[in-house]
């Protein structure tokens, strides 16, 4: 057992992103909480440290982020109200300046090369990513205070228990000692999940038959080299992934694009890409992300969901009475319906504008008031923002088959391009998609930690607000969507249609695929993907250190109580508002056990975004609590070791 008297220790489950920005604020926090303690920092991941299993360095270098290079950061900036000290780094912009001026020499050539080209709004490669995390957490131990040493670990956490001295056991797989812990942060990110029913029941039909089908995971990790050319795969899927397998089956196997005289771009298949069929719910993939050339972009103040609104809806967490579409989305909306007409409206006469922004201000959302003051300004339907429209692109009309559908999709595909070349300045609907992904910190704020009845939370957001947002808000870079256009009109890539509906078909042995919006009998394939991530869920996790925790009470999953009806358990890892603190299955908060991030997704919202700069970033204020918890955690029991030894 590796333990001391004199120490204060830490370990770090996860060394990704929250287990960089955690080990960075214990360093900030050491000399203010424990000014006189020697403190012992365990990172612990079998992936390398700094980048994680998610950001390794290693991976294909065409996968892109979908966040420009100077809006990821680890660091804290003036913009985060944290307890701790504010120290500020470089962003990954910042970071490829270092690389590109030779002030920072320990990467790759491919790394140097990307860094020389990069600009503020360029989308950098998830492989860089990498690169700038292990740079941050290596400039963050070499700068660390020297009260603070740091230890990695390769290798994963197994399990941990509680000792008589209120300390902790964290079990490492290959390692015969526990390490003895004051406190303990799980930070693992996406952990691994068995599959739900519905995908255990593909993958026994698929033994059965012969076919092939992959479970949810990450394109990066996923074994491609099965899948043969030339024959149909379904990708289950049109958001971030379903874009990252595209450009792995067509870039990735040797294909090209090239511009034509007039600037389209047009695909060149090198033979060996599957044809690809995919589709989806909505059946439109992703948008594009907008193009903003700009290092810094202003954070959206709201208007209507404001601080107070803020504070007078959360008076109702945790009673289970709040509903999302009742209570929240008429402000949710507003917003976005105020910048959108507020767009619209850039060119017209300034008292004209503002004449119209104030009547609007004064009216409730979608009143039928609100209602004739839009159509009397804008006669033209099309130019009325239409949530229906927005969330349903298609209407649900129907197509004489897929390939009536192809030409509708490649339309939509050049609007959306369209629109994203104009930028949120001069397009009216990419304003809106900027403004939504600002709003995310306002709307986690109000349905967090039992903000809304759970049943409002399982319907209006798991089941509908998060996917729409992220199709508005969260979509590729631009060259994305343009490379899916080329690959549509060349045949590479199929759209099935909304609603697409997969069959696991015993008389015919395979896999049907249908849309019943689009009117072509369905298509037979010995192939299907799901081209999506697994959802965040405790009780079917297969880490092993979460599953113990979870079997043994240690820890337990979030249930959203209800007024009006059943209590909603989500798959998230349950913790204590604030501090973050694990809750066991009795409700009560260890207080040495932490997590944050994506195990802890529905007790928080959108816990996948990573550190922003300039924004007062939720990641950077949970880590610096966080670190703060365990350093106090750790100074309490050092004094009641010395209390038992005197």
């Amino acid at each position: 057992m590796t333990t001391s008297q004199a120490i204060l220790r830490v370990g770090i489950v996860g060394a990704g992103p929250r287990g960089v920005v955690a080990l960075e604020r214990l360093c900030a926090n050491a000399a203010l909480v424990a000014p006189t303690v020697p403190v012992e920092v365990h990172l612990i991941d079998p992936y390398p440290a700094g980048g994680g299993r998610v950001w390794r360095r290693d991976q294909d270098r065409s996968l892109l982020m979908n966040t420009v290079a100077s809006d990821v950061t680890v660091f804290t900036d003036e913009s985060v109200p944290c307890e701790g000290p504010i120290l500020p780094g470089p962003t990954q912009y910042q970071f490829a300046r270092l690389v590109a001026e030779g002030r920072v020499t320990d990467v790759t050539d491919a790394e140097r090369q990307e860094a020389s080209g990069m600009l503020p709004w360029s989308y950098g490669s998830r492989a860089f990513n990498g690169a700038y995390l292990r740079w941050a957490l290596q400039e963050i131990i070499r700068t660390a205070p020297a009260q603070v040493t740091v230890h990695v670990h390769a290798t994963r956490a197994t399990a941990v228990d509680d000792t008589d001295r209120g300390t902790q056991l964290l079990r490492l797989d290959g390692e015969e000692q526990p390490l003895e812990c004051d406190a303990v942060v799980l930070a693992q990110g996406h952990f691994d999940v068995a599959p739900t029913k519905g995908q255990q029941d593909l993958k026994d039909f698929a033994d059965r038959h012969g076919l092939l089908y992959r479970e949810p995971l990450s394109p990066a990790e996923c074994d491609l080299d099965a899948i043969p050319a030339g024959r149909p795969l379904v990708l289950r899927g049109l958001g971030l992934s379903f874009y990252d397998y595209v450009t792995l089956f067509t870039q990735g196997r040797g294909g090209r694009f090239e511009r034509d005289g007039d600037g389209l771009l047009h695909y060149h298949p090198s033979g060996r890409e599957p044809l690809l069929y995919a589709g989806s719910g909505r059946g439109v993939p992703y948008l594009a992300r907008a193009e903003v050339h700009l290092e810094v972009v202003p954070r959206y103040q709201p208007r209507f969901l404001t601080g107070e609104v803020i504070t007078r809806l959360r008076r109702a967490a945790g009673r289970g009475e709040l509903d999302f579409r009742a209570d929240l989305w008429p402000y949710i909306a507003k917003e976005v319906g105020y910048v959108y007409y507020r767009s619209r409206l850039a060119d017209a006469p300034e008292a004209e504008r503002e004449g119209f922004l104030a009547a609007y201000a004064d009216l409730d959302w979608d009143t039928p008031a609100m209602r004739q003051l839009i159509t009397d300004r804008f006669e033209d339907p099309d130019q009325h923002w239409d949530w229906d429209q927005v969330d349903r692109p298609s209407l649900e009309r129907r197509f004489a088959d897929r390939a009536a559908y192809r030409d509708w999709i490649t339309g939509r595909l050049g609007w959306d391009l369209e629109q994203s070349a104009m930028g949120p300045a001069r397009s009216p609907f990419k304003a809106t998609a900027a403004i939504m992904r600002d709003l995310r910190d306002e709307i986690r704020q109000v349905i967090s930690h039992q903000g809304l009845r759970g049943g409002s939370y399982r319907d209006h957001v798991d089941r509908w607000f998060s996917g729409l947002n992220n199709y508005i808000a969260s979509g590729p870079p631009t060259a994305r969507v343009e490379e899916l256009d080329a690959l549509v009109r060349a045949g590479t890539v199929h759209l099935v249609g909304p609603r697409m509906k997969v069959e696991a078909d015993e008389a015919t042995g395979r896999f049907l695929v249908s849309s019943p919006f689009v009117d072509e009998a369905p298509l037979a394939t010995e192939a299907l993907l799901e081209a999506h991530l697994a959802l965040t869920d405790v009780r079917r996790a297969t880490d092993p250190l979460l599953r113990r925790l979870i079997e043994t009470g240690g820890a337990r999953p979030h249930v959203i109580p209800d007024a009006q009806g059943e209590p909603y358990t989500t798959g998230g890892l349950d913790v204590a508002e604030v501090s973050f603190r694990l809750l066991d299955s009795g409700g009560t908060a260890h207080r040495g056990r932490f997590s944050y991030g994506p195990p802890v997704e529905s007790v928080q919202w959108v816990t996948a975004i990573g550190a922003r700069p300039h924004v007062g970033s939720r990641t950077l204020i949970q880590g610096d609590a966080i670190a703060r918890g365990c350093l106090h955690t750790g100074v309490e029991n050092l004094r009641r070791r010395a209390l038992a030894l005197a």
